[in-house]
């Protein structure tokens, strides 16, 4: 079986919340053992992460991939972005997933709640319900043509978003009063 590829990308700080999303593939593995989850970014949240993997008896299907600079090469193979932030503002990582044409499943707050319409171009989840995360990828894994239509919504919304944002920047910018 090829594996199934989640990314998620962000620094290893507490309020970034790997710690949901290796929680969710506990579960998931259970049911698609194919499914490996690369975790982009480095921190101090690092060995932490190491040892939850580790006590998990998920080094194969947990990946930290440490700072990357090549992350567009990660988006093409993974078919899935989760965000399990706190906070956030605007989520550059998931606009570049979505760009990408993969689906996101992405925690409650004030960034993701702008970018994500919850079912039509991912899904938005309370903050540290990974029964619920490991759920949605399961179901996105086993309906390609939800994940399909997913993707294509993502991808057109952020496409939108992105010009839209940047014009409202650089008005800012231009026509500062």
């Amino acid at each position: 079986e090829k594996n199934k590829y989640i990314l998620c990308v962000g620094e290893l700080l507490p309020n970034k919340n790997q710690k949901m999303a290796i929680e969710a593939m506990r579960k998931l593995v259970l049911e698609i053992p194919e499914a490996v989850l690369l975790i982009a970014g480095n921190g101090p949240q690092r060995d932490s992460l190491v040892n939850m993997i580790e006590n998990y008896g998920l080094q194969n299907n947990v990946i930290l991939l440490g700072y990357c600079t090549n992350l567009e090469e990660y988006q093409r193979i993974c078919e899935f972005s989760v965000s399990c932030s706190k906070r956030e503002g605007l989520p550059l990582n998931l606009v570049e997933a979505m760009l990408s044409g993969n689906p996101v499943v992405a925690t409650k707050n004030r960034g993701h709640n702008e970018l994500i319409q919850n079912t039509k171009n991912g899904f938005l989840i309370e903050i540290n319900d990974s029964d619920c995360l490991a759920n949605y990828i399961k179901i996105v894994f086993n309906d390609v043509k939800l994940k399909k239509e997913l993707g294509l919504f993502a991808r057109e919304y952020a496409l939108k978003y992105s010009a839209e944002s940047v014009i409202k920047e650089l008005k800012q910018v231009y026509f500062q009063s």
